[in-house]
């Protein structure tokens, strides 16, 4: 199964809390991912 199935369908929190489903950013246009992982 492809990786962009796969998260299309896992639900991440926006600025205010709401809950959002990834697969819905690249619904209409591509979408680059970026992973941060924090050093602190």
């Amino acid at each position: 199964m492809p990786i962009a199935k796969q998260l299309s369908s896992m639900e991440l929190c926006d600025a205010d809390g709401a809950a959002c489903r990834l697969g819905a950013f690249w619904g209409e246009r591509p979408v680059v991912l970026v992973f941060v992982r924090q050093f602190g």
